[in-house]
């Protein structure tokens, strides 16, 4: 995807952003080296660039933008924040560190299932803004947190099974339940999240039909308000989209587009790192990373101009720039050619050859 179709989206999404009500959120290009120290399992790279700033103090170019955003947010408020910022870590494809676009909003304070459902549907959006072929899978760390702790899986035997639940790996996954002694009944609940139908609909009838202990109902059915309020057509409930849940909780997702091999945007419900930097909060948000739009072969819309202008050799170049005078200001757009351009829409055609 060349630099102007990339401009393109981001331009769409920011004013997506905007007319959704969110405030644009900037912040420098570093913070202190101890936030990111301190909370580098919740980080996609774990490479930090470091400096000794002058009076001292170690410091880190941002490997991320959440974490600066949570750390500067004050407790008791709702705020509603996007942005468009770079982060600079390793590059997933050359282990190089780079200097990495991404755009999200970030839904913190007072958050409840209609602010779940909005941001999940902003979300949708976004992806419609980069391709119309889009898919946003969703799933559930509460309810499948729930379920572990039914199955009484901890420690090293919860992160097999994790590991199992994230790769699909059903047979493996049966295997280590037969290990730790799980009942039958529970082992099958397990193997029927990792199974569960895609389909919205038929994935919340499983889910709440099942019983799987205390708060599972309630947790089940929040699952469903949120998702009813979305468009379905290109929603998949997968409960191997998972995120640390050290950091996460709740609700995570991540959405594709066809073309590119990995995920183009990921979000989730992060109350567990307010929690750690001492935040009473809720949160939820998400980022489009704007970098692995570069494998995109999808096609930029074709540009449109009130007027294009051709022009010769012998063509008097006063004709041509009165033209463009008269179209600015009059608020008009002009595009001005040798010959006429391939995959451009224009109005009016004046021909000066």
């Amino acid at each position: 995807m060349s630099i102007s179709e990339k401009n393109s989206i981001s331009g769409k999404l920011m004013s997506l952003f905007a007319g959704c009500g969110y405030t644009q959120y900037k912040m420098s290009k570093f913070e202190e080296y101890e936030l990111y120290a301190e909370n580098k399992a919740f980080l996609p790279s774990k490479s930090i660039i470091t400096f000794t700033d002058t009076d001292g103090r170690l410091m880190a170019l941002k490997p991320d933008v959440t974490l600066s955003i949570v750390k500067n947010f004050r407790d008791g408020n709702t705020e509603k924040l996007y942005y468009k910022e770079s982060v600079y870590r390793t590059d997933s494809n050359t282990s190089a560190f780079a200097e990495i676009t991404q755009a999200g909003i970030e839904y913190i304070g007072d958050v409840d299932i209609v602010g779940l459902s909005e941001v999940l549907s902003i979300a949708q959006c976004s992806l419609e803004r980069v391709s119309a072929q889009n898919v946003l899978d969703v799933s559930s760390l509460g309810l499948l947190s729930a379920l572990l702790d039914r199955l009484g899986a901890d420690g090293e035997t919860r992160l097999r099974l994790l590991h199992c639940v994230e790769h699909k790996n059903v047979h493996e996954a049966a295997a280590i339940c037969d290990e730790a002694q799980v009942c039958t009944e529970n082992k099958t609940l397990l193997l029927q999240i990792m199974t569960l139908d895609p389909d919205p609909d038929n994935a919340c009838a499983v889910l709440c039909s099942l019983d799987a202990g205390d708060g599972w109902g309630k947790e089940a059915e929040n699952f469903k308000k949120v998702l009813s309020a979305l468009d379905k057509s290109k929603l998949r409930v997968d409960f191997s989209v998972l995120n640390d849940t050290n950091y996460y909780n709740g609700l995570v997702f991540r959405g594709y587009i066809n073309g590119v091999p990995s995920a183009v945007l990921s979000g989730g419900q992060y109350d567990m790192l307010m929690r750690r930097l001492k935040k009473t909060s809720s949160a939820v948000g998400f980022a489009v990373y704007l970098d692995r739009l570069d494998v995109f072969s999808g096609k930029a819309e074709a540009p449109y101009y009130d007027t294009l202008v051709l022009y010769g050799k012998n063509t008097d170049a006063k004709a041509v720039c009165e033209i463009i005078r008269s179209a600015a200001k009059s608020g008009m757009t002009v595009k001005t050619s040798k010959e006429t351009p391939e995959n451009v829409k224009y109005g009016k055609l004046v021909d000066l050859r």
